[in-house]
């Protein structure tokens, strides 16, 4: 086993910037890297899915980020990887938008990516290749001067810091850690749209459905960016992750689905996302399962077999950090951050954010550049659906088959 080398940094937040930010570390040859992470089941943020027994049979729902694209060669390679390690597939079903029950494919899409087995199975594979440890909750870090080192909770001390989540914990943890110029940056407000003269970090709140029915909605696409005032979007998981050797299939006739409110709709029934009330609960399930046969176009749905609604809190940033940067770092407290809040609300500018800033880490601990990055507190409009963002390039087509 080789010995750890190079600076001590802590990554806050195993997600896709997180996970990919520890990796490049250790490619460039700084190797004590740990990754703290909350998840109870896994490390991803969300780039999640969950596994239910439904029927005797085991089924897989995506309840947060539902696929992503790629317009960028840094992260065309990273998927490239991912799919080496069978952990990515093309999604070949039909994605594209639906109102008032009729469907047309998406023009500007080129090639959607998914998981092999839920978006859980592209950070599992992330996360093998990074030291993660979890579910643990850092609830307290702070910079020391004398010592140029950071507390780290009860974790002892390390030489840098990375926050790689967002939301409230993340403006709480750095509130007193003693670098206020990346905690004005991670100051969040929560709202359905936009208010420019508020120059902090925005988040959405989402309502997310799983729902299963006991026959097929008899569907001809399988992703939809839905035009309603209750729902946003809807998938048929049924068909993303069917594997068509599985002698179930053909037995078993339950269709899964996951349906995502609007911003407005989340908003108007937030509630504190750790105790929901069964009440709101139940409102909100019949709301979203009458909006979705209002928006298929349909009197009525199939019976369902399956139901779990939950409050995506701290969802999909609907502003970014408008200063030039696909990270940020503080040289003075050795301090940075990484996430899709600072480029682009998807998967791509998540892990193109924390790439970038393992390069800067690197740069900066070996003498190339002692400059800060990033810190000024300007935030833009991010362009995205309420979702996220899904930016393509024709001149990036994957091949599976043509690589070696």
């Amino acid at each position: 086993m080789s010995i750890p080398t190079g600076p001590s940094v802590a990554i806050i937040g195993g997600g896709v910037s997180g996970l990919v930010c520890a990796i490049r570390l250790n490619q460039l040859g700084l190797s004590k890297v740990t990754v703290f992470d909350t998840g109870k089941r896994a490390a991803g943020g969300r780039c999640s899915s969950r596994k239910v027994m439904i029927n005797g049979q085991l089924h897989t729902f995506d309840h947060s980020c539902q696929y992503f694209t790629v317009s960028d060669r840094r992260f065309a390679k990273i998927v490239s990887f991912l799919h080496n390690q069978n952990a990515v597939k093309i999604w070949k079903g039909r994605i594209g938008h639906l109102h008032a029950g009729k469907f047309r494919d998406d023009p500007g899409l080129t090639q959607a990516f998914i998981g092999t087995d839920g978006m859980q199975t592209l950070t599992d594979c992330l996360a093998s290749n990074a030291n993660v440890q979890r579910p643990v909750w850092v609830s307290e870090v702070f910079w020391e001067a004398g010592s140029k080192k950071w507390k780290v909770d009860r974790f002892g001390y390390y030489d840098y810091l990375v926050i790689a989540h967002n939301g409230k914990c993340a403006d709480k943890l750095m509130s007193s850690a003693g670098a206020p110029e990346v905690h004005s940056l991670l100051r969040v407000r929560f709202n359905d749209v936009l208010n420019p003269r508020d120059q902090r970090m925005h988040l959405c709140s989402l309502w997310v459905l799983l729902v299963a029915f006991d026959r097929s909605l008899g569907c001809r696409f399988e992703g939809a960016h839905v035009n309603h005032e209750d729902i946003s979007w809807i998938s048929n998981n049924t068909a993303k992750y069917r594997n068509k050797t599985d002698s179930a299939i053909g037995s078993d006739k339950t269709e899964c689905w996951t349906v995502i409110s609007t911003k407005t709709f989340g908003k108007t029934h937030k509630v504190p996302q750790e105790n929901i009330p069964p009440s709101t609960e139940k409102l909100v399930t019949e709301k979203l399962l009458s909006a979705l046969g209002d928006a298929l176009g349909r009197g009525g749905l199939p019976r369902v077999c399956y139901s779990r609604v939950q409050l995506w809190g701290a969802a999909v940033p609907i502003n970014v950090l408008d200063n030039g940067s696909d990270h940020v770092f503080d040289g003075r407290h050795h301090l940075g951050a990484c996430g899709d809040w600072l480029t682009s609300p998807c998967l791509q500018g998540a892990a193109l954010s924390g790439l970038t800033l393992a390069e800067k880490i690197q740069q900066h601990f070996s003498g190339q550049s002692s400059l800060s990055t990033g810190l000024q507190p300007r935030f833009q409009a991010a362009t995205s659906t309420a979702i996220g963002s899904f930016p393509t390039d024709k001149s990036l087509i994957f091949s599976p088959q043509k690589l070696d």
